[in-house]
């Protein structure tokens, strides 16, 4: 990986951390106000943090291909997936809440219930987070934190498709942990990585 990809990365991990913080924050306050200036905030949102997310995977990747090539390229495949899901529902959204549609409330027709935000994204950090542990430059914090971001969307997923209501309180409660701290903590920590190993590369 060239020292300007790695840059590159560490700041779109970054990017992916805020964003998902300010998702999850807006989408609160959507479900539980109902303001439509929150709901148009997460939706937008939503499309940065798919976006920003990409670079993330290609660059964990591009380090953990070096000894496990095949399952990288699952774990980046998936990740993409996911990302162009999460992109795609906030797009779907956007779209509706510019011009309301009869029926409105159905399951996203590009993301039902979260399918690629949640579930695929499990998947993909599932295998990044097992790839970590077996052992890679990248720290092993990391690899536990993908592994219980992995955990937490899974129970939002499943807790979404089975239960409906986000505003029950292990839904929510699942919701904001994962949104407001593990998964802004693995993009944390992995931009962190990334610009040490960048900084040690250079010396």
């Amino acid at each position: 990986m060239t020292d300007s990809y790695r840059r590159f990365a560490s700041f779109a991990a970054a990017a992916a951390a805020v964003a998902g913080i300010v998702f999850t924050v807006t989408f609160a306050i959507a479900v539980r106000d109902g303001e439509a200036w929150a709901l148009r905030a997460s939706s937008i949102t939503l499309i940065v943090s798919g976006l920003v997310a990409i670079p993330v995977y290609v660059a964990l990747a591009d380090q953990l291909g070096t000894r496990e090539p095949q399952f990288a390229r699952v774990g980046l495949v998936l990740g993409l997936i996911a990302a162009l899901g999460a992109a795609l529902h906030g797009a779907w959204d956007t779209a509706v809440i510019a011009h309301p549609i009869p029926h409105a409330d159905v399951p996203s027709y590009t993301d039902a219930r979260g399918f690629a935000t949640f579930a695929l994204t499990a998947a993909a950090f599932v295998v990044f987070g097992w790839l970590i542990l077996r052992g890679t430059e990248i720290p092993r914090i990391v690899g536990q934190l993908a592994l219980l971001a992995a955990v937490l969307l899974l129970i939002v997923y499943f807790g979404r498709l089975i239960v409906l209501n986000p505003k029950r309180p292990l839904i929510k409660w699942v919701a904001v942990v994962s949104g407001l701290v593990v998964n802004p903590a693995f993009y944390l920590a992995y931009a962190r990585s990334l610009l040490t190993r960048g900084a040690t590369t250079q010396a």
